[in-house]
């Protein structure tokens, strides 16, 4: 009973994962614009391009390759558009990392694709250091500035957005990849991005 049930799911995957790999990740990038990240925030498109430039100023300030970081946020996101992805979710940064490698990506563009959710929970692996760390404190600062320039800041019971966890996520990469940059120059930075952004659509923040 449970091969009946398992042989048509791998089925399914196998050929989510043949079909995703005729398209790079690249092509599909133009694809997140029609994602609705937030009602203030624009679209998943938007927010994938806020967070190259700052993935890129943060591997700057840690001594990362700036152009392979940029890289790495652009795609990171990609994959939430495929059918593999939309079929298991579970899988999304999994995915990103497999595809960014067939379609001939740098290693740490593909680590960044995978680990910039990292970490996902207490006790969870940290990203790799270099350009894989520049997106994933990218991702979560540009989270943490951008929800709370809107007002979406979590509450004694409330954190739809899981800003607690991008918050401590950023102060365990600083702290156990004994990172010398200032946590003030990082807020500076994603909060620029931030506002930089707002201006464009007539905001004030």
């Amino acid at each position: 009973g449970n091969e009946r049930v398992v042989r048509p799911r791998l089925a399914d995957a196998k050929f989510f994962f043949d079909q995703d790999r005729k398209k790079t990740l690249q092509s599909r990038v133009a694809q997140l614009a029609k994602v609705v990240y937030h009602n203030k925030l624009g679209t998943l498109g938007e927010r994938v391009a806020r967070v190259s430039k700052l993935a890129g100023e943060i591997a700057l300030l840690i001594g990362a390759d700036k152009a392979r970081a940029e890289r790495g946020a652009l795609l990171a996101k990609a994959d939430l558009v495929t059918l593999m992805v939309g079929e298991f979710p579970e899988l999304q940064g999994t995915m990103g990392r497999y595809y960014a490698l067939h379609d001939g990506e740098p290693a740490d563009v593909a680590a960044a694709c995978a680990e910039h959710y990292q970490p996902r929970f207490a006790g969870d692996s940290l990203p790799s250091p270099g350009v894989p760390t520049a997106v994933a404190l990218a991702d979560k600062l540009e989270a943490l500035a951008g929800m709370f320039a809107v007002g979406q800041t979590p509450t004694g019971d409330k954190d739809p957005f899981a800003l607690r966890r991008h918050a401590l996520g950023v102060i365990r990469i600083l702290v156990e990849q004994k990172l010398t940059v200032s946590l003030d120059a990082l807020l500076d930075a994603a909060c620029k991005t931030i506002h930089e952004w707002l201006a464009t659509r007539g905001t004030v923040w």
